[in-house]
């Protein structure tokens, strides 16, 4: 049982401290590790998803005194066990679920409570797979992450808190924003001018403040985030938005089927955060059109110059049709001004009043087309200067105050809808962290339903008594297989046997290509599946739970002394008293055919002395028997023939108390069939005759 942090392999000192930054504190860092928290463990700095999962299960291990290893004995048995995993994974909607996957691992007999909370656990993810349409849910579930917390903001520069005193410093010194400690009122004044929203002590209240600047009078020592920096507070919903609403969807298809699921989260929770969650982007902060007068002046901002300029040059063109077409008419009094040499001012006024009309209707065009309001339009009044220029031009620095005042509107109702919506949310993290949690652990056991019903698997009973036996099993790792019926030892499903029914060891005989490692690659995959927990593929099954597993392949030709002397000590393991199971694939290519045979004898009496259960492929059935007292049961997997195309015909049934043939006489007569122009195959034939 781990007590600490440093009690976890892999986690030292510095290690552990990070942890600790992370969490909060060791309890909590060790129960993220004790729920598998990979997505969590991930996020700190040095390790990586792999070591994240290694930390879990080595945790997990040093908890219960128990691992993987203990349980899958061979490189071969664990090998299997990574590629029914893979599967499983292949049927999971999000990385959390494929990683949280690999955290499940065959448990001992002793162990057979936890087998079967798993078993119950599944169950119900089995028949809420069954119900659920997978196709409407895969979306959404593939778009959710696990919630990432640990987000900053960057200082918001348009904004200031004001305060009086070092003590109102120290507790507005934290928040996102910029902060200025003043002595007296006229200094807040001058310190408020390049800021667009003024956080004030409320200790400057009643003085003046200019009237284009946006003052909220606060109690610095009560402030909370929300008020002065709602993006903070948002900033676990903006970043996680599409999660979240993603999660909402799929939790809620869920809550139709299973009204209890979840249940502590209310239905009235999850439209407030829906509803809050609807107003935010994960851009802006702020989801466009939820606001009509942030999208008006947003209009404004983005049309301006364009406008602008349009009528630039609509305006010139007029101003210079009407110079064309204009013609001075001199009165008298006018004619003794000119002899008075002032015929420019003349000539100025009239040049003046077409100007005047002239930028008077392009200021009027502007307002209309952009739809300002009075105050906008009294600066937009300002864009024409007073003085007559050619070619007409609007005052650069007027339509930047224009721009300015269009920033400040947005900038203002911005901060007044993302505090509303910070206000709203602010109470939901823990709903909205708990929906994703909620989601993505449903995940992980809609995976395995999914798989179940993918592969048509079913749970097995868990007997008391050594053996294994199932009706319709199918070899998970192969595209179309035959179901199969097999038992080996003690079982319900060996009644109509007539002789060895409870035979713990079993030689599996049979054709080449007829199914014999196909057989026990299918026990290799119920064994393991049997001992998580998880469905088996097989209509029906039992099993006696054992603590060990031992799976070897065929070995590839004569073994070296060297090689040979390590397989003899790798069967060794199997010379002990606890409750296993052993499987084997034509182990007699070892060494010599007469000596393979006494040495497979010798472990399946090692076998039976030593509680076992096994079942050896092999051709040298009859050879094994003659070099041992033991009863041992010969079932044997058997080639009836060739068909028309020349396949064999086989029955990938084993049959019980049958020493079935490998039967080379059919692939030669195959050959013979279809080469019959080839004299050697017929001659070969004969030599079977």
């Amino acid at each position: 049982m781990i007590k600490s942090l440093k009690d976890i392999p892999r986690i030292g000192e510095k290690t552990s401290r990070r942890f600790i930054e992370r969490f909060g504190s060791e309890k909590i860092a060790m129960d993220a590790i004790l729920n598998g928290d990979i997505a969590g463990i991930g996020e700190i700095e040095g390790i990586t998803e792999k070591s994240a999962i290694s930390i879990v299960l080595e945790a997990l291990s040093a908890n219960e005194g128990f691992s993987v290893g203990d349980f899958l004995k061979t490189g071969e048995a664990y090998g299997i066990y990574e590629r029914i995993l893979d599967m499983v994974c292949d049927c999971a909607h999000t990385d959390y679920a494929r990683n949280k996957m690999r955290l499940y691992f065959p448990y001992p007999s002793n162990k057979k409570d936890k087998i079967i909370r798993q078993q119950e656990k599944i169950a119900w993810a089995i028949g809420i797979a069954g119900k659920l349409e997978e196709k409407e849910l895969a979306s959404s579930l593939s778009r959710i992450k696990p919630i990432k917390t640990n987000y900053s903001i960057p200082v918001i520069r348009d904004r200031i808190i004001i305060v009086s005193t070092p003590q109102e410093f120290e507790a507005a010194k934290n928040f996102p924003v910029s902060v200025q400690l003043v002595t007296d009122a006229r200094e807040g004044v001058d310190v408020s001018k390049g800021y667009s929203h003024v956080f004030l002590s409320s200790a400057f209240a009643g003085f003046d403040f200019p009237e284009d600047i946006d003052i909220d009078l606060i109690d610095i020592k009560r402030i909370e985030t929300w008020q002065v920096a709602p993006e903070k507070e948002l900033s676990l919903f903006v970043k996680n938005l599409e999660s979240i609403n993603s999660a909402i969807s799929v939790f809620n298809i869920i809550r139709l089927h299973n009204a209890d699921f979840y249940s502590r989260i209310t239905d009235e929770d999850v439209k407030r955060l829906s509803l809050g969650l609807s107003k935010i982007s994960p851009v802006s902060g702020l989801r466009s059109g939820i606001d009509s007068e942030i999208d008006r002046c947003q209009s404004i901002y983005d049309r301006l110059n364009e406008v602008i300029s349009g009528e630039e040059k609509k305006a010139n063109h007029e101003f210079g049709t009407l110079i064309e077409k204009s013609s001075v008419t001199i009165k008298g009094f006018d004619l003794l001004t000119a002899m008075d040499g002032s015929v420019n001012r003349l000539f100025e006024k009239e040049i003046k009043e077409k100007y005047d009309t002239v930028t008077a209707n392009a200021t009027r065009e502007i307002s209309e087309m952009l739809k300002l309001n009075p105050v906008e339009f009294q600066l937009a009044n300002n864009f024409f200067g007073d003085e007559i220029s050619h070619p007409i031009k609007v005052d650069s620095r007027r339509v930047e105050g224009l721009k300015n005042h269009l920033l400040r509107a947005i900038s203002s109702r911005k901060l007044l809808l993302l505090k509303d919506s910070a206000r709203e949310l602010s109470g939901l993290k823990e709903t909205a962290t708990d929906i994703v949690r909620g989601v993505l652990d449903f995940d992980v056991d809609y995976a395995i339903g999914c798989f179940a019903r993918k592969f048509a698997l079913s749970l097995p009973g868990i007997q008391n008594k050594t053996g294994i036996g199932f009706e319709g099993g199918t070899n998970l790792f192969l595209e179309s297989p035959v179901p199969i019926n097999y038992t080996v030892g003690l079982c319900g499903f060996n009644s109509g046997m007539s002789r060895l029914k409870d035979a713990r060891v079993v030689l599996l005989s049979g054709v080449n290509s007829g199914g014999k490692t196909s057989t026990i690659e299918l026990l290799a995959q119920v064994i393991i599946l049997s001992h998580m927990g998880f469905p088996v593929p097989a209509k029906k099954c039992e099993i006696g739970l054992v603590d060990e597993f031992f799976y070897f392949g065929k070995s590839k030709g004569t073994m070296d002394a060297g090689a040979f002397e390590s397989t003899i000590r790798d069967f060794s393991a199997v010379a002990n008293k606890n409750k296993k199971i052993v499987l084997a694939d034509e182990m007699e290519s070892i060494t010599e055919p007469g000596a393979s045979a006494k040495i497979i004898s010798g472990i399946l009496e090692e076998l039976l002395d030593n509680n076992g259960l096994g079942v050896f492929v092999s051709h040298l059935a009859e050879s094994i028997l003659k070099n041992t007292d033991y009863e041992i049961r010969i079932d044997g997997i058997e080639a009836k023939g060739l068909d028309e195309n020349l396949n064999l015909i086989v029955d990938r049934n084993p049959r019980y108390n049958y020493l079935a043939r490998s039967t080379p006489e059919l692939i030669v007569e195959r050959l013979a069939r279809k080469y019959t122009d080839n004299g050697f195959y017929s001659r070969l034939l004969k030599k079977f005759k």
